[in-house]
């Protein structure tokens, strides 16, 4: 009988227990909203079960944490601490991993100081800390997940007050995007030559993958080849479809991509992908009862298959 393992991302939205705020002074869920958005996440997570699960936007990490223990996930991390303001709301969201397998949190290294110089980039900050984690999985053994919440299409507030259009603070958001992902491969690639373990890199990536921002995250070529998920699933479907929805537009943001060892069609991978699920109702067809407070992400749900 063949293992399993499945690997989940999901953007959990504004993920901030009350009476703390997120983003803004007023932004807070009363008590009944937050039990129906915890609700509907247990839900979510229970349907889908995945073994490692990979998310974003969270606020409060410790609610988090005992929501996924109650389910099962008894090994967790955080990538960093969100920046609580004035005592009473959040900025600067968080990524966070949970298991079912023991896993052990370590730091990716900050970029080169002297690249950074020669990028012209002398004050660079990730607008969200990486999370880097090796998860010890059955079948595979050490594995290496990396989880990123790449910077948004919003204009960068910086260049808006130094008198910036909003055309160049938009277009620098994008630039930042697209730093934040080639060097996070620049220090993925280097950990992974220290490391050799499998890698999977999940998240919000706040653009689609074949954007010129994102290509150092699939470069053909380069020493970690990391491939869509989605591409290494022998039946998907034509149509793909979106995880996240502005007004009617929808775009497809969320993605795990996955090294070598997860593809088929190499001679000494240790699995395949056999399904790549999109969790999505909540956003096409909701019930306003159980789904008001969801996500505005859909989730992604990657099985892989080992081999014999």
């Amino acid at each position: 009988m063949s293992l399993n393992l499945r690997f989940s991302s999901l953007n959990l939205q504004n993920f901030a227990a009350p009476p703390l705020a997120s983003y803004e002074f007023d932004n807070i869920y009363s008590q009944a909203q937050w039990q129906q958005k915890t609700n509907w996440l247990r839900r979510t997570i229970s349907a889908a079960a995945p073994d490692v699960l990979l998310l974003q936007e969270v606020f409060s990490v410790s609610e988090l944490k005992q929501l996924l223990l109650e389910l099962g996930y008894s090994h967790f991390a955080a990538a960093a601490e969100p920046l609580l303001v004035d005592g009473h709301f959040y900025l600067q969201p968080v990524v966070a991993i949970a298991s079912r397998y023991p896993l052990k949190q370590h730091r990716l290294p900050e970029p080169d100081t002297a690249l950074l110089k020669a990028l012209g980039l002398h004050h660079f900050q990730f607008s969200r800390t990486p999370l880097a984690a090796t998860v010890y999985l059955p079948g595979i053994g050490a594995c290496d997940f990396y989880g990123v919440h790449l910077k948004s299409r919003r204009a960068l507030t910086a260049v808006l007050e130094q008198g910036g259009s909003d055309m160049l603070a938009r277009f620098a958001a994008c630039a930042q995007r697209g730093y934040e992902a080639a060097l996070l491969m620049e220090l993925v690639q280097r950990q992974q030559l220290l490391r050799g373990h499998p890698v999977v890199l999940a998240g919000d990536f706040n653009d689609k993958l074949q954007s010129d921002f994102l290509q150092p995250l699939t470069l053909p070529g380069a020493v970690l080849q990391l491939k869509d998920s989605w591409d290494l699933w022998p039946d998907a479907p034509q149509a793909r479809p979106a995880t996240h929805y502005y007004g009617a537009k929808g775009s497809v943001l969320d993605y795990l991509l996955l090294s070598a060892d997860f593809d088929a069609l190499q001679a000494h991978s240790l699995a395949r992908v056999s399904e790549v699920n999109i969790t999505d109702q909540h956003l096409l067809r909701p019930d306003y009862q159980l789904d008001a407070y969801s996500s505005d992400h859909a989730m992604v749900t990657v099985t892989i298959q080992l081999r014999h």
